[in-house]
């Protein structure tokens, strides 16, 4: 009896699963693009392809593209041309067209929850004045793999124009159906000198499309969700303008049934002094100070009075509210006074002040 229990175990060993599928007859899928023109679906597949030479392992990329009638039999088209498993564990970036999130985003939501094969921890951003297959055939030698140059692109954005959504999908459709928040989308677009670059937000009122932000607003909203660097703002004076950068910002929402009030607490630090601003006087920054700091707060509150304009919620007033009382605000943030109130330090390290 124990050799026989022996002879079972090794068979199991020895023996592969019936669906196993070897790591050379997959389709590893980093980037999908997914368009909607002329009543069909485009999708477009950016694939690893490990090109081996006689010197090293190139991991380049190589695109596959399908369409169909619905969502689903572009994908089924799509995958008869690939030739092998369409894998998307490691899945980083769904690029949908202006077409798209225009009227279909509600379907393409619906079926990437049902298809078990894609993980939503992608980053969905929308194709701007180019389509999603342009985006992602974009390689070459210098950018091998589109998918990985747009999610450095993202990473490294917060450092520059912080024009970055870093959600991943599975954050926005737990917005979606939360119903207490509106999404927002970043953008993407290729620049006139050929290169790839992420612009405006994007924002939607449930699964519609609503407005476009300013590159400000959408800096403005990074501002009041996360922890942002190096976003800059400038203000002129009599002789030029003074730009400072923001290294740090913490911000506290209250919202109550007539009121949004908003307290964030800025540093920063002078990057130009056009204005030739004495910047050895210390009553030279606390001018500074104060001037930067009613330029944001009214900036801030313009921004939210576009939000109440457009009824997108996304910063998620409603959500904020319903967690402080249990009770829904579907439609009072909308008229709710805005209070706004800034606290900025400008550095002052490395100076010396005349007493």
């Amino acid at each position: 009896m124990k050799k026989f229990f022996i002879i079972i175990l090794i068979s199991l060993f020895l023996t592969g699963c019936y669906d196993n599928v070897e790591l050379n007859n997959l389709a590893i899928i980093t980037g999908i693009g997914i368009d909607y023109k002329d009543d069909n679906f485009y999708l477009t597949y950016e694939i690893l392809n490990d090109i081996k030479t006689d010197e090293n392992t190139a991991m380049l990329s190589y695109t596959v593209s399908g369409e169909g009638k619905t969502i689903s039999e572009a994908f089924i088209n799509t995958n008869y041309k690939v030739g092998k498993k369409p894998y998307f564990a490691h899945l980083k970036i769904a690029l949908f067209s202006e077409s798209l999130v225009n009227g279909k985003l509600d379907q393409i939501t619906d079926y990437l929850l049902r298809d078990t094969d894609i993980r939503d921890e992608f980053i969905a951003i929308v194709t701007k004045d180019v389509s999603p297959e342009e985006i992602l055939s974009h390689n070459n030698k210098n950018i091998p793999v589109i998918s990985d140059f747009i999610t450095n692109l993202i990473d490294n954005e917060k450092y520059n124009n912080n024009l970055a959504m870093t959600e991943n999908y599975q954050k926005v459709l737990a917005k979606l159906v939360s119903k207490n928040y509106d999404i927002v989308l970043s953008t993407i677009t290729i620049n006139p000198d050929n290169e790839i670059s992420l612009d405006n937000f994007i924002i939607f009122n449930g699964y519609n499309y609503k407005a476009t932000l300013t590159k400000e607003e959408s800096s403005l909203y990074n501002l009041l969700t996360t922890s942002i660097f190096a976003l800059e703002f400038s203000k002129d004076y009599d002789k030029g303008n003074v730009t400072i950068s923001l290294n740090y910002s913490g911000t506290d929402i209250n919202v109550t049934k007539d009121e949004i009030i908003i307290n964030t607490n800025l540093e920063g630090k002078i990057v130009e002094n056009v204005a030739n601003i004495n910047l050895a006087d210390q009553k030279s920054y606390k001018k500074l100070n104060e001037d930067f700091g009613l330029l944001i707060k009214e900036d801030i509150t313009n921004f939210i009075k576009t939000l109440q304009n457009n009824k997108s919620d996304i910063i998620g007033f409603q959500e904020i509210y319903y967690k402080k009382t249990r009770k829904q605000n579907k439609n009072l943030w909308q008229n709710a006074k805005i209070k706004v109130n800034v606290d900025l330090k400008i550095n002052t390290k490395g100076f010396i002040f005349e007493v």
